[in-house]
């Protein structure tokens, strides 16, 4: 293991430390073996409690006076390195760059209550206990109350109000499997009710200023890994189950650059609409076609014949000819992410959708991880549904279901939508699947959702709107 020089660490507790991080990890469950090969482990006092790097050579970092004081048994530092891989596996740093404590907070309690609703036998309790107080707040949505799961005592008089809902939420009793988690957003919203600036004494597990993972290798197995992982509702690829309803202002967005791009690749996806015949009809259409003695002020050409001294007498004539158009316009099929890391661009998005949707240009779907339609009446209250979580399988899954057949669909997303599973991404290129994919800025596409697009686009600012 590697040692930072800045604060040494005594080889007794490096050794002691990676015997236990190894005993730790049920590798036959969550695949850790994988990720304790791509990853170095490193004794540090540089963090207070643990973190992961996500350089192009990955590192674990963790506390040996955090895990001495807290971690008592083995299971207690399995959800101690748990807790940090959540936090880089949600790309939290990516939806908040600049995070606050009361994000922090909000994150870590969802986190907390999503790993103790799957691990809630005896030998891992305690360990959110011991570091963060029940009868403070907002320390106690931080862990299970006491007597939690079966005999759960929850305060009345601490918090703002609807503490008690939320924790009961967060830590249901007994059967909690029919219990409907709480979004993160719904954290946050209790945390600034409280009015509290200062939130002295909170114990955050784990460091929360890392990067989004960057290497491929490692992406794969954290993802590949969380399959197995307990469904927290939260804002990163793959997670949540159940759908919840938001309501987002609709932003006229201002921007000329952004409606033309965006205008732009609407065109490149217009497809036939379901039910509508592929064949053109045959409908009459005015055109100016021959010549004759009847004025007609639709001849443009006749100033001119006059200006140069040309002849004048005969003028172009209107008559109608039948064409082949098609029977109905082409319409485009979006699929709009709503996940909770597009919460900040979703107002400015639904209204640069707006005007296509009400002139039936574009039938919206809203993706998270389950996929509904988005009807005009809801788009234009923004009334959007929900589960947190982002995932394109998905997306690909209702496309290649669709009846009739669509072929080519634009998708509106901040990138986190994690990898398509290789049996989806090969029915999508035999279905002739032409992906275009519309970023806002500064955001950054899956590696393998880069391979199965058609065309990726990025939009000016929008900050801009």
């Amino acid at each position: 293991m590697k040692r930072f020089p800045r604060k040494p660490v005594t080889r007794a507790e490096d050794a002691a430390l990676a015997r236990r991080l190894i005993a730790s990890l049920p590798a036959s469950r969550f695949e850790m073996q994988t990720l304790a090969r791509l990853a170095d482990v490193c004794v540090t006092r540089d963090v207070p409690t643990a973190a992961v790097e996500c350089k192009r050579r990955p590192a674990l970092l963790i506390n040996p006076d955090f895990v001495r004081q807290y971690c008592q048994r083995d299971e207690h530092l399995f959800l101690l390195v748990m807790h940090e891989l959540w936090h880089v596996l949600l790309a939290h740093t990516r939806m908040n760059p600049r995070m606050t404590q009361v994000q922090n907070i909000a994150f870590d309690a969802v986190i907390n209550a999503g790993l103790m609703k799957e691990f809630y036998q005896g030998e891992y309790r305690g360990f959110f206990e011991a570091v963060n107080p029940a009868d403070q707040f907002p320390h106690l949505l931080l862990r299970p109350p006491e007597g939690w799961p079966h005999n759960p005592v929850y305060p009345d008089n601490i918090g703002p109000a609807g503490t008690r809902d939320l924790l009961m939420r967060l830590y249901p009793p007994g059967n909690f499997s029919k219990y409907s988690a709480p979004l993160y957003e719904e954290v946050l919203r209790l945390l600034i009710a409280s009015g509290m600036t200062n939130f002295e004494g909170v114990v955050l597990i784990g460091s929360h200023d890392g990067l989004p993972i960057r290497d491929p290798v490692l992406k794969e197995t954290i993802e590949r890994a969380a399959a197995k992982w307990p469904k927290i509702v939260m804002s990163g690829p793959g997670e949540g189950d159940y759908l919840h309803p938001q309501n987002f202002s609709v932003v006229d967005p201002r921007s000329e650059a952004a409606r033309r791009v965006f205008s732009r690749i609407l065109k490149i996806c217009l497809s036939h609409r379901p039910g509508s015949p592929r064949r053109k009809a045959k409908v009459p259409v005015e055109v100016m076609s021959g010549s004759g003695v009847l004025p007609n002020g639709r001849d443009r050409l006749m100033p001119a014949r006059r200006q140069l001294g040309a002849p004048s007498t005969l003028w172009t004539q209107q008559t109608q000819v039948r064409v082949r158009l098609p029977e109905r316009p082409g319409k485009a099929y979006v699929y709009l992410d709503v996940s909770g890391s597009m919460n900040a661009m979703l107002s400015s998005l639904l209204g640069l959708l707006l005007p296509y949707v009400a002139k039936g240009h574009a039938d919206v779907f809203q993706f998270s991880t389950a996929v509904t339609p988005l009807p005009l009446r809801e788009l234009q209250r923004g009334l959007l549904t929900t589960t947190g979580g982002t995932d394109i399988n998905c997306v690909l899954e209702h496309i290649l279901a669709a009846k009739p057949r669509i072929d080519r669909v634009l998708m509106l997303t901040d990138g986190e939508t994690g990898s398509p599973l290789p049996h989806l991404a090969q029915r999508a290129r035999e279905h002739r699947l032409k992906l275009n994919v519309v970023l806002p800025e500064d955001c950054r596409l899956d590696e393998g959702v880069v391979q199965l697009a058609n065309s990726v686009v990025v939009l000016p600012a929008l900050s801009a709107f």
